[in-house]
């Protein structure tokens, strides 16, 4: 949060001189959108610290992270840029945003931390009909630089689970990068107890993704075998072999496990 010091210090010299203005003008990006970026730009900025600690000699790669973040919320720079600045000069809604800035790090780093706890296991699933399997965050960031360019989540099947079940995974991708796409895949997996062996049974995936897309891939358990897990995977790749692959986000993520009711 240092930078937020710097923001307080700027724009309490700001007021002293222009005064504040309580109305806020239609290019100034309103409250809650404005609290949801900065979360995630300071997010952004402990990626890029953690860059600077390992000495990465990259020093485009925290403008890369930034121009991730703003592609994420349809934000340009200057509309950051210019509502940053009316926002400095109207202290008490810059900190009534950072105040809410706050409680969701201190949410998202209580999810992390319930997450790295359970070793990477889903757990029990809940019952019912329909109900959405996904627990980690609902956002992620591909990132070459992270190791984190390729994914894959596997969730076990338990009692909840029934033959037949249908798996509806969807994901939003606000923006591409250029010159590179995304490569989603789901597959539904059993275990043979004669063979001792896990088999995929039925998987479904798609080609690259480009800006503004809303994935939905479903796969159906077949009737007559035992649904054991569930694997999923985004893998960013280049269309070109000259770049570099940039931060992309995904948003939105939704596991969705539907029952099969029988015919009566």
């Amino acid at each position: 949060m240092r930078r937020f010091i710097l923001y307080i210090a700027v724009a309490t010299a700001m007021i002293c001189v222009l005064g504040a203005c309580n109305s806020r003008p239609k290019h100034v990006i309103d409250e809650e959108t404005m609290t949801a970026l900065l979360t995630d730009v300071h997010l952004a900025e402990g990626l890029i610290d953690v860059q600077d600690a390992q000495n990465r000699e990259r020093p485009e790669y925290g403008q890369e992270v930034m121009a991730a973040v703003l592609l994420k919320h349809g934000i340009t720079k200057e509309q950051y840029d210019t509502s940053l600045v009316w926002y400095s000069q109207n202290l008490k809604k810059l900190i009534r945003i950072y105040n809410h800035v706050e409680d969701n790090l201190k949410q998202q780093n209580a999810e992390w931390l319930a997450l790295s706890e359970m070793n990477d296991t889903y757990g029990p699933c809940e019952p019912g009909d329909s109900i959405d399997l996904w627990r980690n965050n609902r956002h992620q960031l591909l990132d070459e630089e992270r190791l984190t360019a390729h994914r894959i989540w596997t969730i076990p099947a338990d009692t909840t689970f029934h033959k037949g079940d249908t798996l509806r995974w969807s994901l939003h991708i606000p923006q591409q990068m250029a010159g590179q796409g995304i490569v989603a895949s789901m597959a539904l997996v059993n275990y043979d107890e004669k063979s001792k062996t896990y088999s995929v049974y039925d998987g479904c995936g798609t080609g690259l993704l480009s800006a503004d897309t809303l994935l939905v891939l479903t796969c159906k358990a077949s009737d007559d075998v035992e649904l054991s897990r569930i694997i999923m995977s985004l893998n960013v790749r280049r269309t070109a072999d000259s770049i570099v692959l940039k931060p992309t986000y995904v948003d939105d993520v939704e596991l969705m496990r539907l029952h099969q009711h029988p015919q009566n």
